[in-house]
């Protein structure tokens, strides 16, 4: 069911004599409503569009008018324009593996999404960031972006609030995914100590017992491996000092032929201790 997502002056953070503050910003997770409301919205939307059945291509069309707008209308036709060629029948099934909200302000939502997608016995995942807008009370996708690399919002500072908490973790976690994801075969135990030292229990303990298959595993790849520019990462759940979150990037490997993309996605649970977050688990997001 698509909820529109409506800020009254019954979401509040204060009351100053008697009147009620109306939440501003980015309200991503701060408002858990709001934020539960437009994820739903726009995991019906993706569901719909991202579907395709060859046999009856105008119900494809019929929900591209109805959850579509802006340039995720040209966006699709062009992620879609191959299938609808193939001469093979296609049905494709698309659900919403995962899902966290990076921005949300007002009626705009801004997502990292990842996407199962099933053809007959062929199963696979994208990682998408959709906007959406709310437009006469339904939700509706105005631009879409697949293997995504878009700037984080402006960051709330970390002043013991839940706007600051959230920021604060996904620092946190785009740190920690810098340590943990990038290596170089040239220097392995440097990799692996920068791993080690944003890992904290019960990941810690795993790290230290294969200290020497992960050195000797970069080592022998003979590949230098980095982040690629504005990785993203959403919260899925925030409390208090602990964060689970989403984290995409397109990695970028280097080995004696050149340079590859690989796109990454992986789910990272973390910890606060002190100042710094630390990951206590890493769920790489596969197919069922």
């Amino acid at each position: 069911m698509l909820l529109a997502l409506v800020l009254t002056t019954s979401a509040c953070s204060s009351a100053v004599s008697g009147t009620a503050t109306p939440l501003t910003g980015n309200l991503a997770v701060v408002n858990a409503p709001g934020t539960a409301a437009a994820l739903a919205a726009v995991k019906t939307a993706a569901e719909a569009v991202f579907s395709y059945d060859s046999a009856n291509p105008a119900a494809f069309d019929q929900a591209v008018a109805a959850n579509v707008t802006g340039a995720a209308k040209a966006q699709l036709t062009a992620l879609f324009e191959q299938i609808r060629k193939n001469p093979r029948p296609v049905r494709l099934t698309t659900t919403v593996a995962r899902a966290a909200a990076v921005e949300l302000t007002g009626g705009k939502v801004r997502e990292l999404a990842v996407l199962e997608q099933v053809n007959g016995t062929t199963k696979g995942l994208a990682t998408v960031a959709f906007t959406a807008l709310e437009e006469g009370g339904r939700w509706r996708l105005s631009d879409i972006a697949v293997n995504p690399a878009q700037p984080s919002p402006a960051a709330h500072p970390d002043d013991g609030s839940l706007p600051g908490l959230r920021d604060s973790a996904l620092a946190g976690a785009r740190a920690a995914a810098g340590a943990l994801f990038t290596t170089d075969s040239g220097d392995p135990e440097g990799s692996y100590a920068r791993a080690e030292a944003v890992a904290a229990e019960p990941l810690l303990s795993d790290y230290r017992a294969k200290k020497a298959t992960y050195v000797d595993a970069i080592r022998k790849s003979g590949t230098k491996v980095a982040l690629g520019p504005d990785p993203m990462a959403g919260v899925v759940s925030l409390t208090g000092g602990r964060a689970t979150v989403v984290f995409f990037t397109t990695l970028k490997v280097t080995a004696a032929g050149g340079t590859t993309d690989r796109p990454f996605t992986t789910e990272l649970d973390l910890v606060r201790e002190g100042p710094a977050w630390k990951v206590t688990a890493v769920r790489p997001i596969t197919a069922s």
